[in-house]
């Protein structure tokens, strides 16, 4: 999806879960609306969305069922991350839209590189 901390996407989807709208969200999670918006369209955080939505809206409402739907939705974007440690090596995704232009594949390659150097970055902590 992004660099951005899974926990900022779950304050984000806690907003939206809530009734709030993207630019709540993108408060929550400390982005722009327009982050918000890119998010809404990617499977994993569109599902997480819906996931919640589903058990904020039970009555009468369950702040233990809602705190379990976030935990899974932490978990469901976490391992839809662009940059994963799989048997000591590290693997960084890049989505590339169908016709995109050579230049275009090239600038997505290289933000998803900058990416995984982030994280690594931070796992090691520098």
């Amino acid at each position: 999806m992004s660099a951005t901390p899974v926990r900022d996407k779950v304050s984000a989807l806690m907003a939206l879960a809530g009734g709030g709208t993207n630019k709540a969200a993108a408060e929550a999670a400390g982005v722009s609306p327009g982050t918000i918006a890119t998010w809404r369209r990617k499977p994993e955080f569109a599902g997480a969305l819906a996931d919640l939505r589903e058990v904020v809206a039970r009555r009468p409402f369950d702040a233990v069922a809602v705190m379990a739907a976030a935990d899974a939705a932490e978990q469901r974007l976490a391992s839809g991350s662009a940059v994963r440690v799989e048997g000591g090596r590290w693997h960084v995704t890049v989505e590339v839209p169908s016709g995109a232009s050579a230049r275009r594949v090239e600038q997505l390659t290289a933000r998803a590189i900058a990416r995984g150097l982030r994280a690594l970055r931070e796992a090691e902590g520098r």
